[in-house]
Order: structure tokens, then C-alpha cells, then sequence
């Protein structure tokens, strides 16, 4: 039996939890932490299990095998280290962290304490994701050349994650999953990145230094582009697809409806919006998780592992150099 502890209990500590707790065979969850004594007390209350205020008191316990973190990014750093030490395996929730020297230290302190580390990076593990690389693999749409992706979000996130110093900004907090998943579709590395963009919607971010509307240019290692549009500020709400061009065929992943439910009235049929991102990626959350756990009992490498974060974080800290720099940068 896999003992858990959940660290953060913001929306994505709750749904790590709620499978952590009776969702997943093989593990058990012994307790959560958050600093903020309320949510703690109300959350472990909820799920009916010890809570801490401060993550270091919870890996003094003796029955506790892995921390799951899901606080801000940039306290990811010490909670990783901190947790290897301690001979507890670590799930993280993207971004891993803010800058390279902070990565190379994370991947040196669960190399060097011989712990797993795996990445939130949820999207792997979501069915049609999954389907996608698998039909990539196989080669049905033969060598894959273009990756395109739309990523829309209904607005500005709020709290500390509008502070770029803080979040990583909209190239680390945003679109880090989507570099991911450019480089896990495409099969390939990203050599080179070049951005256009600003702040056009929101004055908080312009103040602090982000950008809420940006295109990004990825030129990939043996052939191949990739063209990717963010946006903090969608008016039809949450908005995510992903298309693989290849020399036989295409891939589109996502829509921005929910195709499933159509209402049929005198000016035609209209489909339902499609789902928020917790909806979208509820069964991609367990299967992360399962997943997790499998790796510690199995002692397998993770699918998302902290060289895939370093990587991400490499392109987002690129692309927030190309859009400042005016000019394409080599990765």
C-alpha cells in the first residue's frame, strides 16, 4: 500500500485527493497539508483524514511512501527537494518549477535520494491524447510535420498566478502544457522558438509584466513547425485543440463543443459549449494518479518524468525571451 499526502488543497489538491483517497487500488491517503489553517481543517474534515499546516510536519510521519504537490510554482522547488530527503516519492503539479538552475537542482535531489518524480503534465493521460501518440506511433498519418494547437481561457486567472515572478506567467503557468505536448506528438525536440504577443486585454497583466494574447512559432529537430495561439480571455469559455499534420494524414484532437448533446430548435441545431478544464480531464486526474502509484509499486520510470518538466520549462523561458528580445531563440 502507497501512503499519500496531498500538499495544496486549491481545486487541483482536492481532485489529487479525492482519488488518493478510495479511487485507486494500492494506494491510501493519510493525510493533506495547506497552510492556510480553514481550508486545511475544512478539507481534512472532509475527507476524513489528519491534516498539517506546514508539508515538513507531514514528512516526519512514518506511514507516508509519497507527496503529491499542488501549490504555487514557485515554492515547488524546496517542497521537491525537501520531500526527497525524506525518502518520499513526488508527483508535482506543472509547472516543476520556475527557472533551469531551480530544475537541475529538483532532478539532482530525487536522482541523488533515489525517489520517482513525475510531472503533472494531465493531458498524457487523457483518452484522446493517449489515442493520438498511439496512432502517431503506428504511423497512421506517416511522418508528422506540422503540430497546431488552440489554447482559450475564459479569463485571467487571479491570486499569485497573475504575478509572472511567481506562476512563470502565460508561456510557464499556460502553455507549458501544450509544449509538452507539442514535443510528445511530434515525437521530436524543440531547437528553436520565436513569439509575438502582448497584454491587449487585461491591465493587471500588462503591470505585471505577462502577456494574455500570444502566438508561438516552434521549429522542431529533424524537420517540422509547430504554431501555437494562447489566450487568456475566451468569451465562449474554456477552448482546447491540438491537430498533428502528417505525410499521410491528420490528427485533430479537442473541439469547442460538446458534440455529445445537440439542441435542435427553428434556427438549427446548436451544440452545448464544451466542458471546463476539470471537467474535460476528470478520468486524465485518476489515470495520472494511477499511473503515479503504479511507478512507485512497479518501480517504473514515469510517462511524464522531470526531465519532460525541464524541457517545458526550458521552451516557456525561450519563448518569454523571443517575445522580449523581438527575435527567434535556440534552444
Amino acid at each position: 500500500m502507497i501512503r499519500v499526502c496531498v500538499v495544496g488543497m486549491g481545486r487541483a489538491g482536492k481532485i489529487h485527493a479525492e482519488n488518493f483517497l478510495n479511487k485507486i487500488e494500492g494506494a491510501r491517503l493519510v493525510g493533506i497539508a495547506d497552510p492556510v489553517e480553514p481550508v486545511a481543517k475544512q478539507a481534512g474534515q472532509k475527507l476524513g483524514v489528519p491534516y498539517w499546516l506546514d508539508y515538513k510536519e507531514a514528512l516526519k510521519a512514518k506511514d507516508l511512501d509519497a507527496l503529491v504537490i499542488c501549490t504555487p510554482s514557485y515554492v515547488h522547488l524546496e517542497q521537491i527537494v525537501e520531500a526527497a530527503r525524506a525518502g518520499k516519492h513526488v508527483l508535482c503539479e506543472k509547472p516543476l518549477v520556475l527557472n533551469s538552475g531551480e530544475a537541475e537542482e529538483a532532478l539532482q535531489a530525487v536522482e541523488k535520494e533515489g525517489v520517482k518524480l513525475q510531472v503533472g503534465y494531465v493531458r498524457r493521460f487523457d483518452k484522446y491524447y493517449s489515442e493520438a501518440k498511439k496512432r502517431i506511433e503506428a504511423g497512421e498519418i506517416g511522418k508528422p510535420l506540422l503540430f497546431k494547437n488552440t489554447a482559450r481561457d475564459p479569463f485571467l486567472p487571479s491570486g499569485w498566478i497573475t504575478d509572472p515572478s511567481l506562476s512563470g506567467g502565460i508561456f510557464l503557468d499556460m502553455l507549458s502544457h501544450d509544449f509538452d505536448m507539442a514535443r510528445w506528438l511530434m515525437g521530436k525536440e524543440v531547437k528553436e522558438v520565436e513569439v509575438r504577443g502582448g497584454a491587449w486585454l487585461y491591465e493587471e497583466a500588462r503591470k505585471k509584466g505577462d502577456q494574455d494574447t500570444v502566438g508561438v512559432l516552434l521549429t522542431f529537430e529533424n524537420e517540422g513547425i509547430g504554431l501555437l495561439e494562447g489566450c487568456r480571455k475566451c468569451a465562449y469559455g474554456y477552448d482546447l485543440r491540438t491537430e498533428v499534420v502528417g505525410s499521410e494524414g491528420v490528427l485533430m484532437v479537442g473541439s469547442p463543443y460538446d458534440l455529445n448533446l445537440s439542441v435542435g430548435k427553428d434556427e438549427g441545431i446548436t451544440p452545448k459549449k464544451a466542458k471546463w478544464f476539470w471537467e474535460r480531464f476528470e478520468k486524465a486526474f485518476l489515470l495520472e494518479d494511477r499511473h503515479f502509484i503504479e511507478c512507485i509499486g512497479r518501480d517504473k520510470e514515469p510517462l511524464v518524468g522531470g526531465i519532460d518538466g525541464k524541457k517545458a520549462l526550458e521552451i516557456s523561458i525561450a519563448s518569454r525571451q523571443s517575445l522580449k528580445e523581438g527575435k527567434p531563440i535556440n534552444l
